[in-house]
């Protein structure tokens, strides 16, 4: 059976709940291992050619909502 996918809007909703406040830096704020759990339940991957964290890359994905 395959796992169900949480959408975009309850992926921000459940950052939120955990504090992740996206008016201000990533850097700020200490939620990456979070994000990256979050966007694994989502199933983002972020850019091969990536040279930063799922995390940031994750923050900055839902940021753009």
């Amino acid at each position: 059976m395959a796992k169900k996918k949480i959408s975009k809007s309850e992926a921000k909703t459940m950052a939120k709940k955990i504090g992740v406040d996206f008016n201000k830096d990533f850097h700020s704020q200490s939620f990456g291992s979070e994000l990256a759990a979050i966007a694994k339940l989502q199933g983002y991957r972020k850019p091969k050619n990536a040279n930063g964290s799922t995390g940031r890359y994750y923050f900055n994905y839902l940021q753009k909502k």
